[in-house]
């Protein structure tokens, strides 16, 4: 595995939905007629994430979200992790389904005191508020929560749903990260 790499500083909503939807079909595919072609691609594909693919990342954390029959086990806490990475290194379309979740953290740092220095500060608009906001927030959670590819891929692919505590776990490290967001885009 190459640990040196460039990758883009943003990925267009298009290109990684296409992407995203071409992996999600292929995968899909194998699930239903080829389970081994499936869990040979998914180890590729997590190498692609380990690399810096950010199309792969928000793939893997499709998949991890509802888990595989008989395949690959359910993993919410891995979900969040590749859907972050993804985020913070600037897939438009991972940070679109994270606006749910991430909401009132926009809400947040746009109520805040600072928000007209921000917004000159990172030529906020209109058309790319979503994306400027979400990409900051999640490279602060990614930074502080410590997720780095070369660990998540060494994780064993173990089942471990949803639940209400690791969501209330997320929403809190959600909340310390919103003053950290704010200070980083307003310097």
């Amino acid at each position: 595995m190459n640990r040196i790499y460039k990758r883009p500083e943003y990925i267009d909503y298009q290109i990684a939905l296409d992407g995203f939807t071409k992996i999600r079909a292929e995968l899909n595919d194998y699930i239903e007629n080829d389970p081994e072609k499936f869990t040979q691609r998914f180890k590729e594909i997590k190498n692609n994430a380990f690399e810096g693919d950010t199309i792969a990342m928000d793939a893997l954390a499709y998949y991890y979200k509802s888990g595989v029959p008989n395949l690959l086990p359910e993993n919410y806490e891995r979900y969040l992790k590749w859907e972050l990475l993804a985020a913070a290194r600037g897939n438009e379309f991972a940070i679109e389904k994270l606006q749910f979740m991430l909401n009132y953290a926009y809400n947040a740092i746009m109520d805040c005191d600072d928000y007209d220095t921000i917004v000159y500060k990172n030529d906020i608009e209109d058309y790319n508020t979503m994306y400027v906001l979400g990409k900051a927030i999640c490279k602060i959670l990614v930074r502080e929560l410590e997720y780095f590819p070369i660990d998540i891929v060494k994780e064993p692919d173990d089942y471990k749903p949803y639940t209400q505590e690791a969501f209330i776990l997320f929403r809190k490290k959600v909340d310390e990260i919103i003053p950290k967001t704010i200070d980083f885009l307003k310097s």
